[in-house]
């Protein structure tokens, strides 16, 4: 397994055989959040998990980074007038690590829209962007990109130490060669995106 996913999202019981039954609770869980088995996809579809477990990553861990991005578009609530009628843009803003892996999103459908996958080099060209990821090449001047951003409802993510805590939305964490993310849930809510509960659950940290 290459993610890390909390095991309290899944309860099972055994009966007196040793056979699995599902109880209430957990089929409760499983109809809310098909979140999980979306977790399970990506790790079959984007690489061998023994390819992910070697050292180093390289692209397998860009490929499943680029799936996330996607995939949290289906788990967030954008404000009423805020994404745009034809096109969802995912854009990086900095230096590109991502490579080919963030161009495969090209073309794919997600709320009802084609994503558009644009690279930007300032903050102000960055505010069209629906979800946008802010590179490690940008930490010194991060405060400077949140204020610019600010009040455009633009889902920021990032993959560095210490983004979450000092407001990107989503910050992707690669721990003992495992990929999870933890989310800056006030930093969300200042700009108007509601984060579902199911994400919220599979999150390694939450900031309030």
């Amino acid at each position: 397994m290459v993610f890390l996913i909390r095991t309290a999202a899944i309860d099972r019981d055994s009966d007196s055989s040793g056979d699995l039954h599902c109880s209430s609770g957990m089929r409760k869980k499983m109809r809310l959040s098909g979140l999980l088995l979306l977790v399970l996809t990506l790790c079959l579809s984007f690489a061998n998990p023994r390819e992910l477990c070697a050292e180093p990553l390289h692209a397998e861990e860009f490929q499943v980074k680029a799936a996330f991005l996607l995939n949290f578009a289906r788990f967030v609530e954008w404000p009423a007038g805020a994404l745009v009628e034809d096109t969802f843009t995912i854009g990086i803003l900095g230096r590109d690590t991502f490579g080919s892996a963030l161009d495969s999103l090209a073309g794919k459908t997600v709320r009802g829209r084609r994503v558009v996958v644009r690279r930007y080099e300032d903050p102000e060209d960055a505010r069209e962007a629906a979800i946008l990821f802010i590179s490690a090449s940008e930490k010194r001047v991060l405060p400077r990109i949140l204020k610019t951003l600010r009040g455009n409802s633009i889902l920021t993510v990032g993959d560095t130490k210490d983004f979450g805590r000092s407001g990107v939305m989503i910050n992707l964490l690669l721990l003992h060669k495992r990929v999870g993310f933890e989310i800056n849930l006030a930093a969300a809510q200042r700009d108007g995106l509601q984060i579902s509960s199911n994400l919220l659950k599979l999150a390694q940290g939450v900031f309030e």
